[in-house]
């Protein structure tokens, strides 16, 4: 299976706010994997809130004071010296759903944090500065891994390096290893069908974390 995309300009103005989504995934994604204890209580008081406005706004309340309070409880071991990255990110995001279980008593709708929206139109800015259509610009996915070429070079990157993929409406963010990301428009897509690519791409992350012949679990 082949995928080919010709890469264009990041001109639309929605990319901004999926773009911002696509990172708050990521960033959540991470979370999750640092403290999954706390997540399975988040996922309970999220399962809870979707049952309708039944639940009443106390409940609401109550979830967004647990949630900031669990929050504070990770990020202040997480400042302190040494810093510890992962529990910064953890408390952080748990803060951020308490603020968020706060604002959906009131139906604000939710919105990405001001650090993924800040990241996202960094991002942005680089694509945008640079002419694709004048680079011509060509990324091809096989099964030997995912293929760069342009006007000033040609690069290959094995999946063992591919970490997770998400997706939007009009976008997929690839993150590596060492957190780069890759940002791929659907509207790119010239060889191979768009509903196919992410669940082959989440094949490839699941091949690579199997152990090979000889390795034990």
């Amino acid at each position: 299976m082949e995928f080919v995309f010709r890469v264009s300009n990041y001109d639309a103005p929605e990319l901004e706010f999926e773009t911002a989504e696509l990172l708050r995934r990521r960033l959540e994604a991470r979370s999750r994997q640092v403290m999954p204890g706390m997540w399975k209580v988040t996922d309970k008081l999220n399962a809870h809130a979707a049952k309708g406005p039944g639940i009443g706004k106390r409940r609401y309340r109550v979830y967004g004071v647990i949630l900031i309070a669990l929050g504070i409880f990770a990020l202040v071991p997480g400042l302190m010296e040494p810093r510890i990255p992962s529990l910064i990110v953890t408390g952080g995001f748990a803060a951020l759903m308490g603020v968020w279980c706060l604002c959906l008593r009131e139906r604000r709708p939710l919105q990405p944090p001001a650090s993924c929206r800040r990241e996202a139109a960094a991002l942005l800015k680089a694509r945008r500065e640079t002419d694709w259509d004048a680079l011509r610009a060509e990324v091809r996915f096989d099964e030997a891994g995912w293929f760069v070429k342009t006007a000033e070079g040609e690069s290959r990157t094995a999946y063992e390096d591919l970490r997770s993929v998400f997706e939007t409406e009009r976008l997929w963010l690839l993150v590596g290893g060492t957190e780069q990301a890759l940002l791929l428009q659907k509207k790119d897509l010239v060889s191979g069908e768009a509903g196919d690519f992410l669940p082959y791409l989440q094949g490839k992350i699941i091949n690579q974390s199997l152990p090979h012949k000889g390795e034990s679990t």
